[in-house]
């Protein structure tokens, strides 16, 4: 008998402070990005582009100079092709002769095939695929 009084002195405090707390507020749940890319605020770039840069494991490679100086002459080399093709195909006068051209990484062998055709075949070393096109003035200017 003596735990009855006392549930019910329990019963009665749980129902004043709950009465006693009066109506509860509640608001709709709203969710925000915080990636400014996608509608977050765009304060948050900087703190998480610097998260993204310490996670980040990738080193670029060093190159010596002289690797980046046969990069920058392969380059030249294969600007000077490609202009010399174009030129040729667009009917302006062509130094492009027949012959192979080898880069650090690429085989370029141009042949002549008759009626101011050339055939430029690139051959990339270090898998082996093949592109080949065909270009020629002759063909621009109605000369059959």
């Amino acid at each position: 008998m003596n735990c009855v009084p006392r549930c019910q002195l329990l019963s009665a405090f749980a129902i004043a402070c709950a009465l006693q707390a009066g109506p509860s507020c509640a608001t709709e749940l709203v969710y925000t990005p915080i990636n400014p890319t996608f509608g977050g605020n765009p304060n948050n770039a900087p703190g998480l582009l610097a998260q993204a840069n310490a996670q980040n494991k990738y080193k670029a490679p060093v190159k010596s100079d002289l690797d980046a100086f046969n990069d920058n002459l392969q380059k030249a080399i294969l600007s000077r092709l490609s202009s010399q093709a174009l030129t040729n195909l667009f009917g302006k006068g062509s130094t492009l002769a027949p012959g192979n051209y080898d880069t650090g990484a690429f085989t370029i062998t141009v042949t002549d095939i008759g009626n101011g055709i050339l055939k430029i075949l690139t051959t990339d070393k270090s898998t082996g695929s093949v592109v080949s096109f065909e270009v020629g003035s002759a063909s621009l200017n109605g000369v059959p």
